[in-house]
């Protein structure tokens, strides 16, 4: 319906961040045929001017920052709400495998879009069956990992780098919330304003051009950002 709003209104051109799995990726991909289109956040698939982040690039640097600090960490995924999923937990083992490691990946109960309430209560689940391999836990995204920090506290555990800690938590994103957490989480921040200025320069270019057709994907990369959770 929203695709089918857009189309009406003659647009010149269009920036879409998909839903994920759920998306109707042959409409997206129809109207993207007819109107100057693109994607960001998610990609859909093949043949779609797509600006995002470089999953294989930013989970390889907080994996190799916590290979190189402490215990080597397993990896807390997410459900399968859209392509970043399965490219951060592909990221994860690869990176494991540089450096001779063997990837230990916690699979999660399938869900949806509620990562917070599923990061506390795979936490709880896991923590009460020393479920966790390792005591270094990599989440998929930072609202899953700011559910998990919530698990450790109501379990009485500490978290961080320093003595005395029994756990050490890092995230991906660099959520807004995630420099207020207790303790501050350690992430990998996207780059959103260039993930902006890419897309907008991208959508100008293929509207002067006068082309609707998808260009190469370009993916940006990540920076760690080390706080005391990890």
């Amino acid at each position: 319906n929203a695709l089918d709003l857009l189309w009406s209104l003659k647009l010149a051109g269009a920036i879409i961040a998909p839903l994920g799995e759920t998306s109707d990726r042959d409409r997206i991909m129809q109207f993207a045929s007819e109107v100057p289109t693109v994607i960001f956040d998610s990609p859909l698939g093949e043949g779609e001017a797509f600006v995002g982040t470089d999953n294989f690039h930013s989970i390889g640097l907080i994996v190799d920052y916590l290979c190189r600090t402490g215990e080597p960490p397993c990896f807390l995924e997410m459900p399968a709400v859209n392509a970043n999923a399965a490219e951060r937990r592909t990221a994860y083992v690869a990176a494991m495998e540089r450096q001779g490691l063997t990837p230990q990946v916690v699979p999660v109960a399938n869900g949806d879009w509620g990562f917070e309430q599923l990061g506390y209560e795979e936490g709880l689940r896991l923590l009460a069956r020393r479920g966790f391999p390792t005591s270094t836990v990599l989440c998929a995204n930072d609202r899953i990992a700011i559910g998990l920090l919530a698990a450790a506290y109501e379990r009485g555990l500490r978290i961080g780098r320093g003595p005395g800690s029994a756990m050490r938590i890092a995230g991906h994103d660099d959520h807004p919330l995630s420099r207020f957490t207790c303790p501050p989480l350690t992430t990998v921040a996207q780059d959103h304003a260039a993930i902006a200025e890419r897309s907008v320069a991208t959508l100008f270019d293929m509207i002067e051009g006068g082309s609707t057709a998808g260009r190469a994907p370009v993916r940006l990369e990540g920076k760690l950002i080390m706080r005391l959770s990890a």
